[in-house]
């Protein structure tokens, strides 16, 4: 996994708020803030080089021409429709319900995080691991800020616990069946589709192979199941022992190890 350092500054509109937010943004994720005096993003980038991190009305990560930031994504989107009674399929798979403790092994952009969260209500628990200190860090910020117009969404955001930290190392603090569920989603290492919000998660993100140990630790912490997404044709599921559910519509599919059918 790459670790570059991060240049942090205020968009072209300085406000002391902004100052304010980049040196705590600096501080956090081991950057070094400097002042904008009205350079273009372009001439930022050639003195300071990649990635630069911009506070203004939105925090954006920039690497070239590609930006990175939080937003609820399709997370909105899943929860209106579950609202109206429709299926959702990571909540189908993993079987969540309220109540749950969810380990998301692989936040990103949390959007299923938050789902989860919406889930398993306020008597649950959901907590998001994220290898890369600063994409765990603007998206912790952006769970807390972020607001959309409809409440459930905000309700679920607050509600998601982020961890900076390797899913593999996080594991091993844990008790024995201290959650119900731990999810797997390294989609993000096979994308195929070049968007904005996945140029940079490449870069600072973790692209390393689920190790079986890691599925050896969370058969340990987890109480009902453990869930893989993956592309349907993933030879990942065979390796790490999962049992491959029925295709799913698209290009994704995914993996079961039901813990308490093992148990009987």
């Amino acid at each position: 996994m790459k670790h570059s350092p991060i240049t942090v500054t205020t968009g072209l509109k300085v406000r002391d708020e902004y100052v304010k937010q980049a040196h705590e943004y600096a501080k956090a994720i081991g950057g070094t803030y400097v002042q904008r005096n009205r350079h273009s993003l372009a001439k930022m980038q050639e003195t300071y080089g990649d990635p630069l991190l911009v506070v203004s009305e939105r925090v954006k990560l920039h690497i070239g021409e590609n930006e990175f930031f939080f937003h609820p994504s399709m997370a909105n989107t899943r929860i209106k429709r579950l609202k109206s009674g429709e299926n959702d399929i990571v909540i189908e798979y993993t079987e969540a319900r309220a109540g749950d403790v969810i380990l998301d092994c692989t936040l990103g952009l949390g959007s299923d995080s938050i789902v989860f969260a919406h889930v398993v209500g306020e008597t649950g628990r959901v907590i998001g691991v994220e290898a890369s200190p600063v994409i765990a860090y603007i998206v912790q910020r952006g769970l807390q800020e972020f607001t959309v117009d409809v409440q459930a969404v905000n309700v679920a955001m607050r509600r998601v616990e982020v961890v900076a930290a390797d899913h593999l190392d996080y594991m091993r603090t844990l008790p024995d069946n201290s959650v119900d569920i731990v999810y797997f989603d390294p989609m993000f290492r096979h994308t195929v589709l070049k968007s904005q919000s996945m140029e940079p998660m490449r870069v600072l993100g973790d692209d390393r192979p689920i190790l079986l140990e890691a599925i050896g630790e969370a058969k340990r912490v987890a109480r009902r199941r453990i869930v893989m997404k993956e592309r349907w044709y993933s030879t990942e599921f065979a390796r790490l022992g999962f049992q491959r559910l029925r295709k799913s519509s698209g290009s994704t599919n995914y993996g079961v190890i039901d813990l308490e059918e093992n148990r009987i």
